[in-house]
């Protein structure tokens, strides 16, 4: 379904908290934080866990094309429920990575153990 017609069921932003079916953009970075950019319209995203937002905030992640899931929240917004990012039409989990600890972590950042910065990865969602 389309951003165009998800407007035309009542889903647009400022309405109440509604499921949103996935949407697929360019994650961009707007002032204000994370947005993602569908078919020219930017929508504000937001999300209750922090790990969500300091990854959208990852500067290796910005332009890239991504799949969201959550739902619109009251203040406008696109609550992040789960997301992905999108390569060659295939899904990808991110996660984070100390190939020295071999410990992953879920946003970006120092290794929790020796400190050394950890590696963005993509990981392949199997159906």
């Amino acid at each position: 379904m389309s951003v165009l017609s998800l407007a035309a069921c009542g889903l647009a932003a400022g309405t109440e908290a509604r499921p949103v079916l996935p949407l697929e953009g360019k994650l961009i970075r707007l002032p204000s934080g994370p947005a993602l950019r569908v078919q020219g319209k930017d929508y504000p995203l937001s999300t209750v866990r922090t790990w969500h937002f300091n990854t959208l905030l990852d500067k290796r992640l910005e332009g890239r094309e991504i799949r969201v899931e959550g739902e619109w929240a009251a203040d406008g917004t696109l609550k992040v429920r789960q997301f992905y990012t999108v390569k060659d039409g295939k899904l990808h989990r991110v996660r984070y990575f100390c190939e020295v600890c071999n410990i992953e972590a879920l946003e970006p950042g120092n290794c929790v153990c020796c400190q050394a910065p950890t590696e963005l990865q993509e990981i392949p969602v199997s159906k």
